[in-house]
């Protein structure tokens, strides 16, 4: 297939039936390497084999194949050799490639440089990979996993759009977090999605996220953690062996800061801690990184927190409620106001007070209520306590009666703010001690309805 007949079809129509041959003809070697070496490490769960597909005893028995030098290797390989040939030809009939490899008889190698980094890569890896693919794909997999190579391949070779199956040529930044369980991926705003973690298996290393995570935490169990994402679609370069030159990174916008903020909303609205705990960048799915001969990696991470004991492998985990979802995604809306900056260390303070543990958990979710009540309504001198029952009470009263409950739930938890703040000095601030989960739970309650009353409506600064 000359460069001038290329087309994608064509390619594919010749590459998958000469990977199906490959197949077939490498399986007898490949089970005498193993006898002579070992046998991959089965894998089962619940009784079904997840062994993976042993691509690095392929590759190398490929290379073993291509590195025969005495007459006798050379005979026993050469079945193999054959088919391998065939497959690596119409591999470098491929335009990208045929451009990376050069001229040169026997030359294999050249560089792939994906996003910021750069790697040395040779055919035989990249047929290891496609046979990988092929593998996960089942049924059709030959040709399946050849259109995508071609594909993803078809994108250095234009700036146009052009069509990836099963979106590879997709990837990801995200900002991975714990909390309750995400039963569906939601957009928070155009570029920016929330993502349960199971939808990106492909793309992640759970061995790396497993330090951040409660040791009890079941490894097969993501329900109670997601990702904010920011999607991003990726391009190739390929280049020959003897081309390869430094070039500066490229670093994307900051997105973060959005993420955390949404999280520390969406937290609020709840009632359940949200505890953002790595930041990743250019994670690519696993497969687009096996096709083209690379290990899988995920460009640069950062941790933030580790999550602490807060999983129960035996408790049902909190659920996100979709009306939490349309509260946080409307405060989150009103970002740019001078109110929302005004208001933000109380989001703060309300969102890690969910998230409060320890000896003195109890008190410190007490006092960042208190402190997020004190700068939503700033009084002023004295009488703190029956300033924020009357400004809380007119904010969120319907009538008398009700602001008269309002009133009083804050006076009681503002009794258990000074219990703590000035200790148990006498029997009545000890008994107010008692009393720390009931007057946080009302207190929060309060808190939150403020919050996203002043955040949603024309209600103003609060004094």
């Amino acid at each position: 297939m000359s460069l001038m007949t290329y087309t994608l079809d064509t390619w594919c129509d010749s590459l998958g039936p000469a990977l199906s041959q490959l197949a077939k003809v490498q399986a007898p070697f490949l089970e005498e390497y193993w006898q002579a070496n070992s046998y991959p490490t089965r894998v089962s769960f619940n009784g079904v084999d997840e062994t993976p597909f042993p691509k690095d005893d392929v590759a190398h028995l490929y290379d073993l194949a291509r590195m025969a030098s005495r007459s006798a290797e050379k005979k026993y390989y050469k079945p193999l050799r054959e088919v391998l040939d065939q497959v690596r030809g119409i591999l470098r009939s491929h335009p990208s490639l045929a451009r990376a490899l050069g001229t040169r008889i026997g030359n294999d190698e050249f560089y792939v440089k994906v996003l910021n980094g750069t790697s040395l890569t040779w055919l035989t890896q990249i047929v290891a990979g496609l046979l990988e693919r092929a593998h996960d794909h089942g049924d059709g997999g030959y040709r399946k996993a050849a259109n995508e190579l071609g594909s993803i391949l078809d994108l250095s070779l234009t700036t146009l759009e052009v069509d990836v199956p099963n979106g590879l040529d997709l990837g990801y930044d995200l900002l991975l977090f714990h909390g309750p369980e995400i039963g569906n991926e939601f957009e928070i705003q155009e570029g920016l999605v929330v993502k349960p973690a199971a939808a990106l298996s492909d793309y992640l290393d759970r061995e790396r996220i497993w330090d951040f995570v409660p040791e009890e935490m079941d490894r097969r169990d993501w329900r109670q953690i997601g990702a904010v994402v920011r999607p991003f679609n990726w391009r190739p370069t390929f280049r020959r062996k003897t081309d390869y030159r430094e070039e500066r990174p490229s670093w994307p916008t900051r997105f973060e800061d959005d993420a955390l903020t949404f999280l520390e909303i969406l937290s609020i609205a709840n009632q359940t801690p949200i505890l953002p705990f790595m930041l990743m960048h250019g994670c690519l799915h696993r497969s687009a990184h096996g096709l083209l001969g690379l290990a899988h990696s995920q460009g640069g991470y950062q941790p933030i927190r580790q999550v602490g004991r807060r999983h129960d492998p035996f408790r049902t985990p909190p659920q996100l409620q979709n009306s939490s979802i349309d509260l946080a995604k409307q405060a989150y809306s009103k970002r740019s106001d001078e109110e929302f900056e005004r208001l933000a260390p109380v989001i703060h303070r309300l969102s890690e007070a969910l998230a409060r543990l320890g000896r003195f958990g109890a008190n410190d979710r007490i006092l960042d209520v208190s402190q997020s009540l004190e700068l939503m309504f700033r009084p002023k001198g004295g009488g703190i306590s029956r300033t924020l029952q009357d400004g809380m009470a007119e904010l969120l009263g319907a009538d008398e009666a009700h602001k008269d409950d309002i009133r009083a739930a804050i006076k009681r938890f503002y009794d258990v703010r000074s219990a703590i703040v000035h200790g148990a000095t006498d029997a009545r601030r000890k008994r107010n001690l008692e009393d720390r989960r009931s007057a946080f739970i009302s207190g929060f309650n309060l808190t939150q309805q403020a919050l996203f009353k002043i955040l949603l409506s024309d209600a103003g600064t609060c004094n």
